[in-house]
């Protein structure tokens, strides 16, 4: 439970890791950002997030430093990878194992929603090597259908642009857009994979909207809401 529920010891970590990640981001990257202040101020909160570069999380923990308490999702390897392992795991993160259904890690992030935190993960499960968006994993759903947590997308682009433009004198400009937050209120009844599914689809589609449309992908802005979304 040390993520759902932090002790003095991990905080103090969390806040020096956060600290030097923001001086080392912003040396790094300029930003243009909307829609933060939609976020939920409490309660349990899926922020989502397309993947297109290994800054991208990184650059989203830097951006809510005082906002909400957030624990990240990160493919299992990098636990091995020299340093940035020792640090992720340093942070809090949830590892998971990629290609199956890792009950450890769904539990983990099941406590911290549960807790009233926010849980911060990429619905596609790697990066994608187009920079459009892929077909995403349901282990979002899971999430969602086990703890009623609010659902908010998060789009950024621009992260690849770094070193190059940084090695012509500028900073790489990077563009963040917070979309607004929605719940879930989907009759009991429904086939659990079902339901899963359809949520993990409308939510890529609200994460679409906010993306330029040739890094959509293989999703596009839904026609029409569901019955079953209330926007918070």
């Amino acid at each position: 439970m040390r993520l759902a529920h932090p002790g003095v010891w991990q905080r103090f970590k969390r806040w020096v890791w956060e600290w030097a990640l923001i001086f080392l981001v912003t040396s790094l990257y300029r930003f243009d950002e909307q829609g933060k202040d939609l976020m939920p101020s409490q309660g349990p909160l899926l922020l989502y997030y397309n993947h297109i570069h290994y800054a991208d999380p990184f650059v989203l923990i830097s951006r809510l430093k005082r906002v909400r308490y957030a624990v990240p999702i990160a493919k299992r390897e990098l636990v091995s990878a020299p340093i940035i392992g020792k640090l992720i795991d340093w942070y809090g993160a949830i590892f998971v194992s990629r290609g199956d259904a890792d009950l450890t890690a769904l539990r983990a992030g099941l406590a911290v929603l549960h807790a009233g935190q926010v849980v911060m993960l990429a619905p596609e499960g790697t990066r994608s090597k187009t920079g459009a968006l892929m077909p995403a994993q349901r282990g979002m759903g899971f999430l969602e259908r086990r703890s009623g947590a609010v659902l908010q997308p998060v789009a950024v682009w621009g992260t690849p642009n770094f070193p190059a433009s940084n090695k012509r004198g500028r900073r790489a400009l990077v563009h963040v857009r917070f979309g607004r937050p929605f719940r879930v209120d989907m009759a009991a009844d429904v086939d659990r994979k079902a339901g899963e599914e359809a949520v993990v689809e409308f939510a890529m589609q609200e994460l679409a909207a906010l993306l330029p449309e040739d890094l959509r992908g293989v999703y596009a802005p839904a026609g029409t809401v569901p019955e079953w979304v209330q926007y918070v």
